[in-house]
């Protein structure tokens, strides 16, 4: 085995180990499963959510998703694509994908890794911090389209109001 090929096999593992001690770190539960992916999970405002970091070698990048369950409606299906183009219009940090067959929206990003051995920690709680605010912020537009029947443009409208002052 040559230096390059130990320095390639040993790439993803690195690349894991910076993001499961970023995950302990922020207190999110991880295991790391015997693929080299790593699940987890955090809290959001509006319940848990799964999360995936996984290694992909060519190109050589680190993925993550995290899963927000809507159990949408078939029949809400384009409102619900329309919704995501006006949720990714404002996402400074990746953005979501919607699954109707799984019912179930997903924030994606990923990070090449390309000429180096691993993200820095700061880059994953970047991703995190990105996932759990979009999730925060925007689960409330997904339901507000798929249980109230609101459009995409209402549900937006709804979810990017803030109230100033105190009540």
């Amino acid at each position: 085995m040559t230096m390059l090929d130990t320095l390639t096999a040993e790439l993803p593992e690195r690349a894991l180990d910076v993001v499961e001690q970023t995950l302990l770190a922020a207190d999110w539960a991880c295991e790391r499963s015997e693929e080299g992916a790593i699940h987890c999970a955090a809290m959001t405002r509006w319940g848990e959510c799964g999360g995936l970091f996984a290694w992909r070698a060519e190109p050589a990048s680190l993925h993550f998703s995290l899963t927000v369950d809507v159990r949408s409606q078939r029949a809400r299906k384009a409102a619900i694509h329309d919704l995501v183009c006006r949720i990714n219009e404002r996402l400074w940090l990746g953005h979501f994908d919607f699954w109707a067959d799984e019912g179930v929206a997903v924030f994606r990003h990923t990070i090449p890794m390309l000429d180096r051995i691993a993200p820095e920690p700061g880059e994953i709680a970047a991703v995190i911090a990105a996932a759990l605010d979009a999730a925060d912020q925007f689960l409330p537009a997904f339901n507000f389209v798929i249980w109230a029947g609101k459009s995409p443009a209402e549900a937006i409208d709804a979810a990017l109001f803030e109230t100033a002052g105190e009540a």
